[in-house]
């Protein structure tokens, strides 16, 4: 039996119990788990185990201009540059794709040579990237090099240039490891805002001579996608390294939709790129340019109308992404979770639920009905002092003071 209370202690009693055991109902409400299709409707989504999201597409009426894809023998490439497409992020705004382009220079003991400078040029909406690239050289006392163009105010063309050194006098000098560190093998980040580019690899008179070049007469220059590339030191003395990797290796490109700002494309009315509702602008930082993204909470592709959907977080597989150890429960772009009736949690996302205390809402609410009514007498028993009303307080005050 609960004791009596006052009908003020009863409404604090009972807020507090409503607080302490509020709980949601399970698992429910929109969204699926189920693939999301982002090609644009009708047409091809795949081109063997490549995914083609728009504004990427393969056929007529299925891409954006210029992000014409074409397969063939199921194996997909970029139509304005021929490289072989081997993923396309639309969250990331990249595509990865095999860069086939090794520069060489051989200079034989026989005193015949051979010298391969080769390079890639893009369209205006794909950019290397600079933050996922590197340039690799391999040889001894050589000078690996970089030349790409980028574009500067007014579009005026501009040449950018990297280099990285890699020495050795002999072969025991040669990195045992599979990193390139500098002794026949070296790497520098790539520059920034470049559409277009050539490869190079010179050797460094005096330092190159004759003894160097009777075990390492062949120099070679690439661009590779950052940890693509591991180093062996049999390549510094190879003369087939370019049959070796006849496809090259993996290379990131970043791209856009558009080569204005943001606040530009946004008034651009049906231009605009960002298609779907809850879709955002992203301005890129690797040159000039736009992309869009579905808005948190959201999936799909942003350059589709309703291409961006809610993502239920309470469903599989989403569930090990949005973490929650209660009573899960999908909301538009979001989602709640709370413990059940009876339990609690300092953190239900993290922490499991756990029994709660049935004794703990009342010891709650007594102390706060008991703090509230102390309070309040005090407050009245000031205020009848201060004003002196003898006759209608001395009752009270006398209760107080007895208390």
């Amino acid at each position: 039996m609960f004791p009596s209370f006052p009908p003020g202690q009863k409404l604090l009693l009972l807020v507090a119990v409503t607080l302490i055991l509020q709980h949601s109902t399970t698992v429910y409400g929109s969204g699926s788990s189920e693939s999301i299709n982002t090609a644009r409707p009708g047409c091809p989504d795949k081109c063997g185990n490549v995914s083609i999201p728009y504004p990427f597409g393969t056929g007529k009426g299925c891409f954006q201009e210029p992000f014409n894809v074409t397969c063939h023998e199921n194996r997909a490439y970029l139509a304005s540059t021929g490289v072989r497409v081997l993923d396309i992020n639309l969250n990331f705004g990249e595509v990865r794709v095999q860069n086939p382009k090794i520069a060489s220079q051989c200079n034989y003991t026989n005193g015949t040579n051979s010298t391969s400078f080769v390079g890639l040029s893009l369209d205006p909406f794909h950019k290397v990237s600079n933050t996922k690239n590197q340039l690799i050289s391999i040889g001894c006392s050589m000078l690996g090099m970089i030349l790409g163009v980028t574009k500067g105010k007014n579009q005026l063309e501009l040449p950018i240039v990297n280099s990285c050194f890699s020495f050795c006098t002999d072969a025991s000098n040669v990195d045992d490891s599979t990193e390139c560190a500098g002794m026949g093998c070296c790497q520098t980040p790539f520059p920034g805002n470049i559409s277009s580019f050539n490869t190079s690899c010179t050797p460094i008179p005096p330092i190159y001579n004759a003894s160097i070049q009777s075990f390492s007469p062949c120099s070679y220059s690439f661009i590779a996608e950052v940890n693509s590339f591991k180093f062996d030191r049999s390549y510094v003395s190879s003369t087939n390294f370019r049959s070796k990797y006849t496809e090259g290796f993996p290379l990131v490109l970043d791209w856009v939709v558009g080569n204005g700002s943001c606040s530009e494309a946004t008034k651009m009315g049906s231009q605009y790129a960002c298609q779907a509702m809850n879709s955002q602008c992203i301005n890129v930082s690797n040159g000039p340019g736009y992309r869009c993204n579905c808005s948190q909470g959201y999936v799909g592709s942003p350059y589709l109308q309703g291409g961006c959907r809610d993502i239920n977080e309470c469903e599989p597989p989403n569930q090990s992404l949005y973490p929650c150890k209660g009573n899960c429960r999908n909301t538009d772009g979001s989602y709640t979770c709370s413990c059940p009736s009876g339990f609690r949690s300092d953190d239900p996302q993290s922490i499991p639920c756990v029994r709660a205390d049935p004794n703990k809402a009342l010891k709650v609410a007594l102390g706060m009905g008991y703090k509230k009514s102390k309070y309040f007498t005090h407050q009245l028993f000031t205020h009848c002092l201060i004003k002196n009303r003898k006759l209608l307080c001395t009752s009270l005050c006398q209760s107080y003071k007895s208390d």
